[in-house]
């Protein structure tokens, strides 16, 4: 029984208020051992090889007893794994499910912990959701 359920990535486009677009591409969640292929991981991860920048969606509430610094942590190594220069790729980090009560403390404990900022969003609510647009609108000439 692996946490995640989606069995391809999902190819998409973010459009902006002043019509600029940029392509997107959800890539399921990483489980420990993908780079050595443990669930659909090599599969995966070869996706990523492609992407100028990166998009961390971390579940900040912690859903069924998950911990978001460890999830973090599992997904870099991972990617490192990989492929090394992956990880040194330009990168976002959004911290998701911030409308459930859990996740503001996790989110304390996950900038502590990882000395990173991510942005804070709800996709249930949509609240951040226009920061995170402007966010990635102004970054979405990533380079590698």
């Amino acid at each position: 029984a692996y946490p995640f359920t989606t069995l391809n990535p999902i190819i998409g486009t973010v459009v902006f208020d002043d019509y600029t677009s940029v392509t997107v591409a959800d890539i399921p969640g990483l489980i420990k051992g993908a780079h050595e292929g443990a669930g659909l991981g090599v599969r995966f991860l070869r996706h990523i090889e492609r992407s100028s920048a990166l998009i961390y969606v971390i579940d900040m509430a912690g859903f069924e007893g998950r911990d978001p610094v460890t999830d973090f942590k599992t997904l870099r190594a991972e990617i490192g794994q990989y492929r090394r220069d992956l990880v040194r790729r330009a990168a976002l980090i959004v911290a998701n499910k911030m409308d459930l009560p859990e996740a503001a403390e996790n989110l304390a404990v996950f900038r502590k912990q990882t000395k990173t900022d991510p942005i804070p969003v709800s996709s249930l609510t949509g609240d951040g959701i226009p920061e995170f647009k402007r966010i990635l609108q102004k970054q979405a000439r990533w380079e590698n």
